[in-house]
């Protein structure tokens, strides 16, 4: 989760999910649902089996979700006589710094430690699937700096600026989609955090 800068430039392509996510996220099963949404389309009961949690808080945690319009229903079937609904999250997981401010600590706190997560768990998935170094071109960059204020904001408007164009380019492979070519899953994470300062090298 990467809370916004508060004076970042209007590009107009960034979405700024104000109130709606920072309200959504202050219960952690609505945060892991919307990962599970974030990565691909799920009914409340394949969302309850993965996540190992009733069915009915999963259900409600989703229909509260969709209230909110952070989820959007994408199909409903008969399955032996019940109604299955499956959704995708229609919000991408970005605050703006004054809505991240509003959230308590805890809930902040709780929030990184779920995209943290996330990020490993989609690592190691790619390890174990064998598709994390399938392409030799692929990317691992990981930097230690020593900067300071104007450095660290200067290091998130360039992590920003890349997450508005990797957006641009899933939107322009859709379109190349549809002349032909074949698209495939890719993952790609933005970090940028303080590190701990007593800690080995």
């Amino acid at each position: 989760m990467t809370p916004s800068k508060k004076n970042q430039p209007k590009t107009g392509r960034i979405p700024r999910l104000d109130k709606r996510l920072a309200q959504a996220l202050n219960h952690p099963l609505r945060t892991e649902i919307i990962a599970i949404l974030s990565d691909a389309c799920a009914s409340p009961r394949e969302m309850a089996d993965m996540l190992d949690e009733p069915l009915s808080n999963v259900s409600y945690h989703t229909k509260e979700l969709l209230k909110l319009k952070c989820v959007e229903v994408v199909g409903k079937e008969q399955v032996r006589g019940a109604m299955k609904t499956r959704y995708r999250a229609t919000t991408k997981m970005l605050l703006d710094t004054p809505d991240w401010e509003r959230l308590g600590k805890a809930v902040r706190t709780g929030i990184s430690i779920n995209a943290m997560n996330e990020v490993s768990r989609r690592a190691a998935d790619a390890m174990e699937a064998g598709t994390f170094d399938r392409r030799m071109d692929r990317t691992l960059i990981t930097m230690k700096l020593d900067v300071d204020d104007q450095g660290w904001q200067d290091v998130n408007d360039a992590l920003r600026v890349a997450y508005e164009r990797i957006g641009e380019v899933e939107v322009e492979a859709a379109a190349r989609q549809a002349e032909g070519a074949e698209t495939f899953r890719m993952t790609a994470s933005l970090l940028g955090y303080e590190s701990p300062t007593q800690v080995a090298e």
